[in-house]
């Protein structure tokens, strides 16, 4: 990795729109600078402090290496000042093993399966992910957006840092309850070494711990199997209208059933079927005897195949602490693996030929069976090797997960196992398989265009700068001003309140057409859409719909029309009559601002002029509006009742009525 430090000292921003290499988080910086595709962050600096936005960062040709190509929806939304507030760095990122994201609204698991697995610019796609407080992360792949649920390292724990997708990342997809149909089968290990008490449980597991914590800090392998169960028929049990059969068996040298109580899959949808898989799950114990995988698993399929609902996942949970499924040696003492199938080679032909996914959840790992036996000093016959039949090996769990669609494979403790089965009962995971290799886009800026753009956006007029910057400010303190007024004599706000990210934006100054266009659906939003509602459209009788009527002279003479013309004008797709006379409309707007009726997309000085006249115009709207609110009469001071000689009506009473709420 090439590392470099890039910022608005000796380093431009160029905006790029539309489809090409700069778009989503990718950003283009000269070849020179960057000879491989890297990972990066984005720090931006402002009066709300520092903000990282992670970055992938693409060497392209014809950059000059005094300009960085940075999306203008990248900019926008991290309200990233061209000239000043920014550093751009390269940074080290892990490739994860495994990248779990969740199904969106819309597309079914295949479609959704088919556009990641087909996605051309995901593989190198570069996010943070795991911190605290942070926002969702989501990811683009053509076109669809997916949440990022979870990175995992190749044992299936959970990682947070900054993140780069890798040819040989394994993508899953979790589809959540409500939307996901699952027929389960959980194949539970009862044998022998299921009893060793090696799980650790700690305060935070809740109240349902406390008892066992008073006696001893640890439970058996068997126990935490069984409260983890319960996470998972909790968590299931809050989906209805999901099609959902399950089946619960046991299983050591040999099987059987233990939900239903004969061979079949049921689905658990009232009270009493939830009753008896509980009960089911309570009855489950471990005996001194080997174990047959290969049975349990062939088990399993026949009843997946045999009794599942068409068109549902098929899923086999193995949970086990793995501790039989050693290589077998010419001689061995102890418990061992029967059957007259390898176990891998079943799973695979399950998988093939039926479609039967495989999660494997390992029980314990050596570090907790350590610890438990190491205390076990003082009994008799203790050594310092334990035998092998006693110590958690997992590699089989392992290579049964890649042959059954590469789905997850998790193995810890009792953190892990109710972690696990609450995801399970909420939802379902499908393996999608690898990335496509990438195929990047052109850069969609010329090499004119490149060299041009610093330079016009270097020619900002200081003055321009002030003015723009004073009328901001007036424009925000009358909005205030409003709403602080209007609350005082209405009883509500007359302007919801906005984010305070909507308030940094409007105060961002333009620089060509797409930044307008950006600036300009914040202000609608903060202006307009968040406007008490009889306010927006003019009426013939304002006395009939307001409770101030005279706030309809300011708000009604055309200055806060303009913000709905324009924004429909750029914003909205028109038929041909339509398109024409909101040309004519939107173009007289523009014209009276700027004395142009149609500015050239990359001339700043045009539309910055327009985004001021429009700045100062809401301005004085606000401060009528307060003159208005701040003239009425003191709503404690209104009389209760109209005095019976008065006239009926609000606008015979000064026009005013006090109401508890005022939006729809």
């Amino acid at each position: 990795m090439t590392a470099f430090k890039l910022s608005a000292a000796d380093t431009r921003l160029v905006t790029a729109t539309g489809p090409g290499l700069v778009a989503d988080n990718r950003l283009a910086v000269s070849s020179s600078r960057l000879t491989d595709e890297s990972a990066g962050v984005l720090q931006v600096r402002d009066t709300g402090g520092t903000r990282s936005v992670a970055v992938r960062l693409m060497p392209a040709p014809g950059v000059p290496t005094d300009v960085v190509v940075v999306p203008a929806a990248l900019v926008h939304e991290h309200r990233v000042t061209p000239d000043e507030g920014w550093e751009l760095v390269s940074a080290d990122a892990v490739t994860p093993a495994v990248l779990e994201l969740e199904l969106p609204p819309g597309p079914s698991l295949d479609e959704a399966t088919t556009v990641l697995h087909g996605a051309p610019l995901l593989c190198g796609h570069v996010f943070a992910h795991g911190f605290e407080n942070a926002p969702d992360v989501w990811i683009d792949a053509a076109g669809t957006l997916f949440r990022v649920r979870q990175a995992l390292d190749h044992g299936g724990r959970p990682l947070r840092g900054l993140f780069r997708v890798g040819s040989n990342t394994q993508l899953t997809l979790f589809a959540p309850g409500e939307r996901s149909g699952v027929d389960i089968v959980v194949l539970a290990d009862c044998s022998g070494s299921m009893s060793i008490e090696d799980i650790v449980t700690t305060p935070g597991d809740g109240d349902k711990w406390l008892s066992r914590l008073r006696a001893n800090p640890t439970i058996s392998r068997m126990n935490a199997l069984k409260d983890a169960l319960g996470a998972m028929i909790d968590a299931r049990m809050r989906y209805d209208g999901v099609g959902t059969r399950f089946a619960l068996v046991r299983f050591d040298h040999d099987h059987e059933p233990m939900f239903p109580s004969r061979w079949g899959m049921e689905e658990v949808s009232d009270t009493h079927s939830v009753q008896r898989l509980r009960e089911a799950v309570s009855l489950l114990n471990y005996r001194q005897s080997g174990t047959d995988i290969g049975k349990a698993l062939h088990k399993a399929g026949e009843l997946l195949h045999r009794y599942g609902v068409p068109g549902n996942e098929r899923l086999v949970v193995l949970v086990s602490d793995g501790a039989h499924y050693a290589p077998i040696p010419d001689e061995r003492s102890g418990e061992s693996i029967s059957g007259t199938q390898d176990p891998v080679s079943l799973m695979e032909d399950l998988h093939a030929g039926l479609g039967i996914r495989l999660h494997a959840v390992g029980i314990s790992d050596e570090a907790l069976f350590d610890r438990w036996w190491q205390a076990q000093r003082h009994r008799t016959g203790w050594t310092p090797q334990a035998h092998e039949s006693m110590v958690p090996n997992h590699r089989m769990l392992g290579e049964l997960v890649s042959v059954a669609g590469g789905d997850r494979q998790r193995i810890g403790g009792l953190d892990v196992l109710e972690k696990y089965f609450a995801e399970l009962g909420s939802g379902v995971v499908r393996a999608v398989g690898r990335p496509a290799r990438p195929r990047l886009p052109a850069l969609q800026l010329t090499p004119e265009q490149l060299a041009a753009e610093p330079q016009r956006r270097a020619a900002t007029d200081p003055r321009q700068r002030r003015a723009w910057e004073t009328a901001a400010e007036d424009a925000l303190v009358a909005y205030s001003r409003v709403c602080e007024a209007s609350r005082a004599r209405l009883g509500y706000q007359l302007l919801r309140s906005s984010p305070p990210d909507d308030f940094a934006r409007l105060r961002r100054q333009c620089a060509d057409r797409a930044d307008f266009t950006a600036w300009l659906s914040v202000a609608y939003q903060v202006f307009n859409e968040r406007l008490h509602a009889p306010l927006r459209i003019p009426k013939k009788d304002p006395a009939k719909v307001l409770d101030l009527p005279q706030l309809a002279a300011p708000f009604w003479d055309g200055r806060m029309s303009q913000l709905h013309e324009l924004r429909n004008f750029y914003h909205h797709d028109r038929d041909m009559e339509e398109r024409a006379e909101r040309n004519r409309v939107a173009g007289g707007i523009i014209h009276k601002h700027t004395g142009s009726y149609a500015p050239l997309e990359d001339d700043a000085g045009a539309w910055r002029t327009l985004q001021l006249g429009l700045v100062r115009d809401l301005a004085a709207l606000l401060n009528e509006a307060h003159a208005i609110l701040d003239a009425a009469p003191d709503p404690e001071t209104a009389p209760d009742e109209p005095s019976p000689s008065a006239p009926a009506g609000p606008a015979a009473a000064g026009g005013i009525r006090i109401k508890s709420q005022g939006y729809d």
